[in-house]
């Protein structure tokens, strides 16, 4: 994920986390209104029915208490009062209810009051009803729920706009970022010189600048260091000119030697003997002039895979005779990335130094083993081995232990294994008696 949709997406997320909590805010408000409002309108409905109700027990009046009979003159006992009919009318009903006496005066009170409070609640629960039907505490009900949803709307759509100016102010401000990460891939491809648009804040602009610096002082040293590599190619060419020109003289010298020998003879077997000689060197110039072309030729095809087997199987068939023997062990399918010409040149040069430090006769083992992405190549003699003064010196032109050896080989093919194998070449003395010269070569297929 790039930086400007990282950015992007966390400010989203903050302004999302910021709108939800507010929401939730005024959800939570809301309900405490609405709870708030509900207890004030049942209190206040209780406070109404209560002022009610005492209204209604003002109804509640005593009657009047019947006097009581005069007591006769001659001490009698009073006579039993007659019989007294009150009409209570309620709701189109007639109660009968007779005079008592004195002693049931109270009872008639009870009665009394119990009708006139079956009255008073009838008429409380009338009220009750009017004032929940009114819908007076009611109407606060839909404000509220309209302000929640008109907050809401405002959140949301203030939400969807601080969205967009984030998403606007990210690309604004990531946009400097992406040229310059587009400089530096193109950097990274080679396009070496690449400037970018100086845009933007200050800082940014700074960048940018010495962005643009730095791409200039990379092409003019990418350039400086081609120039010194021609001119070190140049150099190693003028080198290896003078030592092949050491390296044919003597060749050929000793081919114009043979070949007199031979115009001159008449021996049939002498003159086969001389113009095999000749035939050898003449594969060794060849060989001198093959290994110079190489080196100094870079578009030859080097991505074709080379089977090593083949090669060196060809080179031991070439070396080969009745006192000297070969043996390849290994890895038998190890192959690397490459010039068949290049690797034959390689290892040819190795198997003849081998046998010719062998003189012509003994063993010369060969082992092939795929290490990773490398393979290492070993060939070991039974020769006298090499000299300890000569050892650290055989990579270098015109270094020799052979009287009529150029020293042009080893430097040849360890040039060649450097520029274009990412390999080297190493030698070492065995203590049984020989030398070992190991070759790694990267590029190795798995």
């Amino acid at each position: 994920m790039s930086i400007r949709w990282a950015l992007s997406l966390g400010i989203i997320c903050l302004l999302l986390a910021m709108a939800a909590s507010q929401i939730w805010l005024v959800r939570f408000f809301q309900s405490q209104i609405e709870q708030q409002i509900s207890s004030s309108s049942s209190e206040i409905t209780r406070v109404v029915l209560a002022q009610t109700a005492d209204q209604l027990e003002t109804i509640i009046r005593q009657p009047p208490r019947p006097p009581a009979p005069p007591v006769p003159a001659n001490g009698e006992a009073p006579r039993e009062h007659k019989v007294r009919i009150i009409e209570i009318e309620k709701d189109g009903r007639q109660l009968s209810i007779e005079s008592l006496t004195d002693i049931n005066w109270q009872q008639e009170q009870h009665a009394i009051e119990h009708l006139l409070q079956q009255i008073a609640a009838e008429k409380l629960q009338d009220r009750a009803e009017q004032l929940h039907r009114s819908g007076r505490f009611n109407q606060a009900g839909p404000l509220i729920a309209e302000f929640t949803q008109y907050t809401m709307l405002l959140i949301a759509a203030s939400t969807a706009l601080a969205m967009l100016i984030a998403l606007w102010l990210g690309h604004r401000l990531i946009q400097p970022l992406q040229r310059l990460v587009a400089g530096f891939k193109q950097l990274q491809h080679g396009q070496l010189g690449q400037q970018v648009a100086v845009t933007g804040l200050a800082d940014y602009r700074y960048v940018s600048e010495q962005f643009n610096q730095m791409s200039s002082q990379l092409a003019a040293l990418a350039a400086q260091a081609e120039q010194h590599q021609q001119q070190q190619h140049l150099a190693e060419l003028g080198e290896i000119s003078r030592g092949m020109v050491h390296a044919l003289r003597n060749p050929i010298h000793t081919l114009s030697l043979l070949l007199e020998q031979v115009a001159s003879s008449d021996d049939p077997l002498l003159r086969q003997r001389l113009s095999e000689q000749a035939e050898q060197k003449m594969q060794h110039i060849n060989r001198n002039l093959t290994a110079m072309l190489t080196l100094s030729c870079a578009d030859i095809d080097r991505s074709q895979q080379v089977l090593l087997q083949n090669v060196l199987h060809d080179l031991m068939l070439e070396f080969s005779n009745e006192q000297l023997r070969f043996s390849l062990t290994g890895d038998s399918d190890a192959s690397v990335a490459g010039a068949e010409a290049e690797l034959r040149s390689i290892f040819h040069t190795l198997l003849a130094n081998a046998a010719e430090a062998s003189g012509g006769k003994g063993q010369i083992s060969i082992d092939v083993r795929t290490d990773l992405s490398q393979v290492q190549v070993t060939i070991c003699d039974d020769g006298p081995g090499v000299s300890a003064d000569i050892l650290p010196r055989l990579f270098s032109p015109h270094c020799s232990s052979k009287a009529d050896g150029a020293g042009m080989g080893l430097y040849l093919a360890s040039r060649l294994l450097k520029l274009y194998y990412q390999g080297a070449i190493a030698l070492h003395n065995r203590p049984e008696g020989g030398c070992c010269a190991m070759v790694t070569i990267s590029g190795a297929a798995q």
